[in-house]
């Protein structure tokens, strides 16, 4: 499907260029500050003109003062918008976060949320799937709260937008559903008309899905909106070709010419790049339709300049399958496979482990927004947890076994799927015949992957049911954030809160490995701590709670299956707050805490000693105790961070040296915006580098 714009701010700009003129025409040479960012402010908002809107935005801002915070949101928005239009998503986001701070400080919780849902929008193209739906629930939570049926209806469908462009077409009509039954309640003229052709373009090719789509174009037709409207003539012309393709009638292709043409360049004078690539697309099906594959070759081959490094996965998927198309056609069976491969490529980039993870767990925000359910008191069924966790670990090994076996065919059937991709470029004629047996062999992989992504997805669900959430942490800490971000679905770092007696209890553990294996260690260690973690005793003396953990882990662990000792265990920071006697007992092993105190560092060690087995190890860990000062900000983290590479080609690590630094610098700052600088920090130092670590980091503020 065709994607809508998501404007900025609100805005919808207007083509007024007398009024530009006249608004410059009040600033004089002695116009006090205060007018000048007003005056840039509003030709920012009226312009039409992306670059415009740019240039007085960044031009109001160098004239406003700290008190001006409703017009610096504004700015910051529009510079969003502008970077967004020009597909600058980098800049993008770091506009729309400054606007979503102004906006909290001001309460404008409509535009803070709409800002909210342009980084969500920032993040699909940036193929970041795992932030995608966190920042456009936040931005529904916002429009839920404040009771705005046209803005949920609207964030519903760009919801539905996001699950259609990783082809989850059950889970984008359920949204497109919703999106269309808040609209008719608000009586909401364009967002019904968009809800219906989202619907439409989503129930496949039919005459109702048709007569839908002329539906939605009659009621754009009774607003100003002209992006919709041409979306939904692209939406009808891509239904008719589809038809046309599929029963060989030249009145459908005729249609599908005749809608498109609507369409025209609309979406490249706009600047809309990516929104042209897909017009023209159907230009080249219809070439194909009426056998002119010259032409059709062509016209995809004068697209190529046009493709940049903003350029989105799906439209590299759709260009490489229509060079595929094309060059089959033709009897250029080379060029065919190769545009093939690069297509299967660009298909299994779509959907990684982070995406699953991502929109998983925007199914489970959003049913929890919208039924409020409550968690059970754990503390009443203490001893019953233990037996039932048990009973959870013994399933999930059972479960890795079988994971483990899939993996290993899967790979093996990969191997088979290459041998035939090297007999298919030296066999010409028997390309089709092995074309089919390669499709076969993928679906079943394809099969295969979901299967283990399944089995995967409960194993986390039972991790997370056992690590603490945020709101129980917060119910403990009330001034505190945790920065939970796992390499894989599921994670060897995991945190725990609690009250023991008059001591407020946080631990912060990293396993051995990550993933699966460290799933599995940590499960084991909640497991423990649900036992040796309970009294006042024990968070007095959070020494003797990691030697106990040890002595567990170690009798658990006996050996390997060739009789040699196993050396898996755990790094851990044990903190027990006495907010009374404004003291903390801890205990660490092979880690490292720090306190900010007023802009200086202090680092906390304890032992060289993981809880395990070790080469040097000591008979205890020691308990400490540190006095603690109130406005403190506390931090305990893993070691995910610090190894994190990036910086291009440099490869560096990011390192405790750099993370100390930007701990002092956030220090003083709410927790909220802590945890939000150090989440952008940690995805500029990325850029393209794949996460290596599981990454933990929890902040306290005493």
């Amino acid at each position: 499907m065709k994607p809508t714009i998501i404007l900025a701010f609100l805005l919808l700009p207007l083509s007024v260029f007398s009024q530009t003129d006249s608004l410059l025409n009040i600033i004089k040479t002695d116009s006090p500050d205060s007018v000048k960012a007003k005056i840039y402010s509003k030709i920012a908002y009226i312009t039409s003109n992306i670059d415009t809107c740019q240039k007085y935005a960044q031009l109001s801002l160098q004239y406003c003062k700290d008190k001006d915070l409703n017009i610096k949101a504004n700015n910051y928005a529009y510079l969003g918008y502008s970077y967004y239009m020009k597909s600058e998503f980098r800049s993008s986001l770091q506009s729309y976060f400054k606007a979503t701070d102004f906006y909290n400080k001001i309460s404008k919780k409509k535009l803070e949320a709409n800002s909210l849902l342009c980084i969500g929008n920032c993040y699909k193209y940036l193929n970041i799937s795992d932030s995608i739906f966190f920042y456009h629930n936040a931005a529904l939570k916002k429009f839920i709260e404040i009771k705005d049926t046209s803005f949920i209806s609207y964030t519903y469908q760009v919801i539905g937008e996001a699950y259609n462009g990783l082809g989850l077409k059950s889970s984008a009509e359920e949204n497109y559903k919703k999106s269309l039954e808040y609209a008719e309640s608000s009586k909401d003229t364009l967002r019904m008309a968009f809800a219906y052709s989202s619907i439409a373009w989503n129930s496949g090719d039919s005459p109702s899905s048709i007569e839908m789509l002329k539906k939605s174009i009659s009621l754009f037709e009774r607003t100003p909106e002209i992006e919709g409207k041409k979306v939904a003539y692209y939406n009808l012309a891509r239904k008719y070709m589809n038809i046309a393709e599929s029963i060989g009638d030249k009145a459908y292709a005729d249609s599908s010419y005749m809608y498109i043409e609507k369409v025209g360049n609309h979406d490249l004078i706009n600047g809309e790049i990516t929104n042209y690539i897909l017009d023209r697309f159907i230009y080249v099906d219809y070439f194909v339709f009426y056998k002119k594959y010259h032409e059709a070759l062509a016209e995809l081959l004068r697209l190529e300049k046009y493709f940049d490094d903003n350029i989105s996965i799906i439209h590299l998927r759709n260009y490489h399958k229509h060079l595929h198309k094309v060059y089959s056609c033709l009897g250029d069976y080379k060029n065919a496979l190769k545009h093939h491969e690069k297509y299967t490529e660009y298909k299994l980039k779509s959907f990684n482990d982070s995406t699953f993870k991502s929109f998983k767990d925007a199914e489970v925000e959003r049913t929890r927004m919208l039924e409020n359910v409550k968690r059970e008191a754990a503390e009443k069924l203490h001893r019953e947890e233990t037996r039932h966790m048990r009973l959870i670990i013994m399933a999930l090994i059972i479960g890795l076994v079988l994971i483990f076996w899939i993996f290993w065919n899967k790979k093996k059937a990969n191997k088979i799927l290459s041998e035939k991709n090297i007999i298919l470029n030296n066999q010409k004629v028997e390309i089709e015949a092995q074309r089919d047996e390669i499709l076969t062999q993928r679906n079943e992989i394809e099969y295969q992957r979901n299967e283990i992504l399944s089995s995967i997805n409960y194993a986390r669900r039972i991790q997370r049911a056992a690590v603490s959430s945020e709101d129980d942490v917060r119910e403990v800490f009330p001034d505190s954030f945790v920065f939970y971000r796992p390499r894989d679905i599921v994670s060897g770092d995991f945190y725990r809160s609690g009250k023991c007696g008059k001591y407020a209890v946080m631990i912060t553990a990293d396993c051995t490995g990550h993933g699966i294996p460290g799933a599995f260690l940590s499960m084991l260690g909640l497991s423990a701590l649900k036992e040796f973690m309970t009294t006042e005793y024990d968070a007095a003396n959070p020494g003797i709670v990691l030697d106990r953990l040890r002595d567990f882990i170690k009798t658990t662990l006996i050996s390997s299956e060739d009789g040699t000792d196993v050396t898996d265990g755990m790094d851990m920071t044990v903190c027990c707050y006495d907010f009374k006697a404004m003291e903390m007992r801890y205990a660490i092993a092979e880690q490292t805490m720090v306190i900010i105190r007023k802009g200086e560092v202090i680092k906390l060690k304890g032992d060289i000693m993981p809880v395990g087995r070790h080469l040097v190890e000591k008979e205890h860990f020691q308990t400490k105790t540190v006095k603690i000062e109130k406005g403190d900000m506390v931090y305990t983290f893993s070691d995910g961070i610090q190894d994190q590479f990036g910086k291009g080609s440099e490869m560096k690590k990011f390192s405790s040296k750099q993370l100390f630094a930007v701990l002092t610098s956030l220090a003083e700052q709410p927790v909220e915006e802590q945890c939000q600088i150090l989440e952008q920090t940690i995805l500029d130092w990325r850029g393209n580098t794949p996460q290596v670590d599981d990454m933990t980091l929890v902040g306290i503020r005493v």
